[in-house]
This record gives C-alpha cells, sequence and structure tokens, in this order.
C-alpha cells in the first residue's frame, strides 16, 4: 500500500518504524522519515501512537535494531495495540529478503496492517507478487552496493591509498587529492607516510626486539603505547611495518614505506613463533577438550588465576557459567591440578591394566552380539535355500544323464546361477557376524598396555592428552566426583562403559 491510499480507516492507531544506516549522507534521516508519518496520519485522520527509531542501523541484519526487536515483541500483545505499521519504504523495514517476508508476515497474520509510504503497490492479488519482487531488489542493492564499495577500497590500496581506519603507529596520514566527486566536490584520500615524531621509535622497537629484549624493556625505551606493554604483540606481526596494506584477501605489497627492512623482520616473525609455541604449551591443559561439569554438562576450560604468583593457581571452570553467569550453572571452579592428578592416577591405577582391557572387551562383545539375533536368522534362511538348490541341481544332473543334456540344460544353468548367488550371499553374512565377535589376544593387550605406559611416562602435556584421547570419551567432574566415560582402546567399538571416583 502506497501514500496515495490508504487501508485503515479514519480515527485507526499506527506505530511508525524509523530507520538509517548512519552518515551524514543518508538519503533520508530518522527524523524527515517521522515527520512524513506525520504527515499521512493527518492526511487520513490516523493517529501516530509511536515511532520506534533505529539510526545508524544497518538493513541487512537484525543484530542491534533494539528498536526493530521492541516493535516485533511489542505487536505480539492481546489485545493487538493499534491497527498498522507505518515505513517510509521496506527496505527500511529490512533488506535481507527472509527477514522481510518473515516479519512482514509475522504482523500480518495477527492483525496488522503494513503500509509502505513510498514503495508503489498495486491493488489485488498482484500486490504481493510485486512485493516480493520489491525485497528481492533491496537485498540486491546491498549486495551490489557492498561488492561497489569493497572493489573501490581494493582499487584505493593497490594505487597505495589507505582504506581508512585508525593510522598504525609509527605514520600518519596524509591528505591527497584524486578527482572530483560528481557533485564537483574533491575526491580526497589518504596515504599513510611516516611519521617524523614516532617512526624512529617504532624501528627502534623492532630492532630491539630483534636482539632480544623483552617488551618491558621495548616500552621503556619507547613509550609508543600508554597501556603499557600489551600492545607491542600486535607491533610486531603487524606487516604495514615492511610495506605491505591488507585489506580482507586483499594483499597489497609495496603500498607505503616499509620501516623495517626484510632481515629484522624475519627476525622479529621467527621470536613470534617461538613464544607462541611456548605459550600453546603454557596455556593446554590435561584435560582441555574432555572435561565437561557434571551438574549441567557443559564444557569446562582450562585456566589461570595468576593473583597468588609466584605460585599461579590453576583451575577448571563451567563455559555455561563463564558466559551466561551463575543463573545459568552454580558450578564451582575445580582445582586443575586436583583434577589433572585424579583422572591420572585412575587411568594408571584402573584403566591401564590387562584386566580391565579385557573385561571392557568382553562388555563390548556382549553389546555387538545383542544385534547378532537378525543377523543369524538370515544366515540360517540361506543356508535352507542353499541346501534346497543343492537338492535342485543334483535332480536336474540326474534328470540329464537319463533323458539328455539338452532336457535340463536350460534350468540347470539358472540353478547353478542361482546356488552361486546364495553362496556369495551366506558368505559376506558369515563375515558380517565374525566382525561382529570381538576377540582379543592378552598378549596382545600387554604389549599395547606396554607402549601406553611408557607414552604416559613423557612429561610432555600434549603427549599424554593424546594417550587420553584413544580411550577417554570425555570426564565429568564436580568439586568432589570425577566420572570417566571411556571407550575401547584398541579398537573402533562404540562407548563400553564408565567409572567414576572421588576427588579428595
Amino acid at each position: 500500500m502506497t501514500s496515495n491510499n490508504c487501508p485503515l480507516s479514519p480515527g485507526a492507531r499506527v506505530w511508525g518504524y524509523v530507520r538509517d544506516s548512519g552518515g551524514d549522507k543518508q538519503e533520508l534521516s530518522v527524523q524527515q522519515q517521522e515527520q512524513t508519518f506525520h504527515d499521512y496520519c493527518e492526511r487520513f485522520g490516523l493517529t501516530l501512537v509511536e515511532v520506534f527509531r533505529d539510526e545508524a542501523r544497518p538493513g541487512t541484519t537484525l543484530a542491534g535494531r533494539d528498536a526493530f526487536d521492541e516493535l516485533m515483541h511489542t505487536s505480539r500483545k492481546v489485545p493487538r495495540p493499534v491497527d498498522g505499521v507505518l515505513v517510509w519504504s521496506f527496505s527500511r523495514f529490512a533488506r535481507n529478503q527472509l527477514d522481510a517476508q518473515f516479519f512482514k508476515s509475522d504482523l500480518r497474520r495477527r492483525g496488522y496492517e503494513l503500509i509502505s509510504l513510498s514503495d508503489d503497490l498495486p491493488d489485488g492479488d498482484f500486490a504481493a507478487v510485486i512485493e516480493a519482487l520489491i525485497d528481492w531488489k533491496n537485498e540486491r542493492f546491498s549486495r551490489d552496493m557492498s561488492r561497489d564499495v569493497k572493489r573501490g577500497l581494493h582499487n584505493l590500496i593497490r594505487q597505495g591509498y589507505s582504506r581508512g581506519g585508525r593510522v598504525a603507529m609509527g605514520y600518519k596520514a596524509e591528505p591527497v587529492v584524486i578527482g572530483q566527486r560528481r557533485d564537483g566536490r574533491p575526491h580526497v584520500v589518504s596515504r599513510w607516510v611516516p611519521d617524523p615524531e614516532t617512526a624512529d621509535l617504532v624501528r627502534l622497537a623492532f630492532r630491539m626486539r630483534a636482539n632480544g629484549a623483552s617488551l618491558g624493556e621495548i616500552h621503556e625505551a619507547t613509550h609508543l603505547y600508554q597501556c603499557g606493554s600489551r600492545h607491542y604483540g600486535w607491533l610486531f606481526r603487524n606487516e604495514i611495518y615492511r610495506g605491505v596494506l591488507k585489506f580482507g584477501d586483499l594483499r597489497q605489497e609495496g603500498a607505503v614505506e616499509p620501516l623495517v627492512d626484510e632481515e629484522t623482520w624475519e627476525v622479529v616473525q621467527e621470536m613470534n613463533r617461538v613464544n607462541n609455541d611456548k605459550r600453546r604449551n603454557r596455556r593446554t591443559y590435561l584435560l582441555s577438550g574432555l572435561v565437561a561439569c557434571a551438574r549441567c554438562g557443559g564444557a569446562m576450560v582450562g585456566a589461570t588465576n595468576h593473583a597468588k604468583c609466584p605460585w599461579s593457581w590453576r583451575y577448571y571452570r563451567c563455559t555455561r557459567q563463564i558466559n551466561y553467569g551463575k543463573q545459568a550453572c552454580a558450578a564451582s571452579t575445580i582445582s586443575g591440578r586436583v583434577l589433572d592428578h585424579t583422572v591420572l592416577n585412575a587411568v594408571v591405577e584402573r584403566v591401564l591394566t590387562p584386566d580391565f582391557v579385557l573385561a571392557l572387551a568382553q562388555e563390548a562383545s556382549t553389546i555387538l552380539s545383542q544385534g547378532s539375533a537378525g543377523l543369524d536368522r538370515r544366515i540360517s534362511t540361506t543356508q535352507r535355500q542353499l541346501a534346497d538348490l543343492e537338492r535342485s541341481v543334483e535332480n536336474l544332473l540326474d534328470l540329464a544323464e537319463r533323458l539328455g543334456a539338452e532336457t535340463a540344460a536350460a534350468r540347470l544353468l539358472e540353478r547353478q546361477a542361482e546356488r552361486e548367488e546364495l553362496a556369495t550371499q551366506l558368505q559376506k553374512l558369515k563375515q558380517q557376524r565374525s566382525t561382529r565377535t570381538l576377540q582379543v589376544d592378552l598378549q596382545v593387550v600387554e604389549a599395547i598396555l606396554t607402549r601406553m605406559c611408557e607414552t604416559w611416562a613423557n612429561d610432555e602435556l600434549l603427549v599424554k592428552r593424546t594417550l587420553l584421547k584413544q580411550f577417554l570419551e570425555r570426564v565429568e567432574a564436580s568439586p568432589d566426583l570425577a566420572r570417566l566415560i571411556y571407550t575401547f582402546p584398541i579398537s573402533n567399538s562404540p562407548p563400553a562403559g564408565a567409572g567414576s571416583g572421588p576427588i579428595e
């Protein structure tokens, strides 16, 4: 429905929804859209009850559109608060085609009239088709505009101009006029050039790092950042200092004047790689990816509290509690040292033993054999059919001897083909049944356990974690109990059981 007519009777109550994408050059500002609503309501005698406003919010997503969320939530009240919803255009409502159609249908199903003041819709059944095309056009426009903006930025970067945003430490933005815009105004972009006040300090920071200086020492010498040494890690990874500008998948070398020579850059990057490996090993916890909260079932992650330095208390904590607070899960943190020690002892004393593995193999065999009854029936049926065919073939051979081969030749060939097919089928069925019987040799078990124990003696945490994942599916933990859910460590059998023990 357009602004030329109105589907509502005079006196009807309506809401308005306005949105702009932000920026001074927005085609229709929020204030202009609101004024259009007032003019429309005055013209047709409607009462504008409330206007929901989303400023500087894109229409391609619902994220951050709080006013839109409030409108949809309020629209579900019973009885219906108003009779209709005004928008300047359906593109203000949503540019995502699926979102637009879903939420417009939701409002209409609840009895609301949705009125666009600028989209030209015909009367009659064909209006729905035109509206769907408008939604498609709005989404296509958004995609085309995004693609055009990205292409323009790529072109600027290839010419050595900046992509915008915050200027990297050691550089400053120098404005450059590269032409005229369509309205005659100069087209001004910026090029990053070395900043005389900070470029030498950045060079000094890289030289010190290449010579083995710590981040704290570099900060004391340069004071490039006000927040201490924590930003220097990013500084030493940023390729802008070797002259490379990056935007998405575009990487343009030589776009800016480098502040660091290649030899110094490579030395610093090798130090980064070594430090990252050390950090990764230090932050890897034995039960990472294995431990779950016994209270809510959520994954638990390892962390370290450095407040007790130099001792540093390591612990595991439920991720649901981290993300959603104690109302989601009130489980207490668990000492990392205690839980790791408990699981290690349980594995060595209970799991890595021949008796445990043999018992587990027996339990796995029982589970597998429970599904063998139907297979046994199919084998018996096939064997009976095969025996009947054998007798039929013998009778046909006798007939051929008495009356001649021509009399029984055709039927004999058919029966022999059927016999071969049944024999092949029977062999496959027996092979399937044999795979459902798990047989474990004690000597093989002992040899495997010996190798596991030798691996277990390795002090590398990652080695132990790899070994644990061979036979532990997960560990359910609480402050007073650890429950091990294990799988069979020698075959690819399904989970076979669980064990638990107290944390002391």
